[in-house]
């Protein structure tokens, strides 16, 4: 697994447990950890990493495409 793998990993793995908070708060950290993941992986693909990693720039959540992340 790359980086750019491993960023994308860690951003969706925090969505999934902010879907767990109860929360309010916590769900908010948690969201604001997954978009720091995916700011990471956008770091990682604009600095040389494997194309595939635009795919991680706009991201699903809840089955939506975002528009903008940021």
């Amino acid at each position: 697994m790359d980086s750019c793998d491993a960023y994308g990993h860690f951003a969706v793995k925090f969505v999934e447990l902010a879907r767990t908070m109860d929360s309010p708060r916590n769900r908010s950290i948690m969201l604001q950890m997954a978009l720091i993941w995916l700011r990471l992986a956008e770091y990682a693909a604009k600095t040389g990493a494997r194309e595939e990693c635009t795919e991680l720039i706009s991201p699903t959540v809840d089955g939506e495409r975002t528009q903008h992340i940021g």
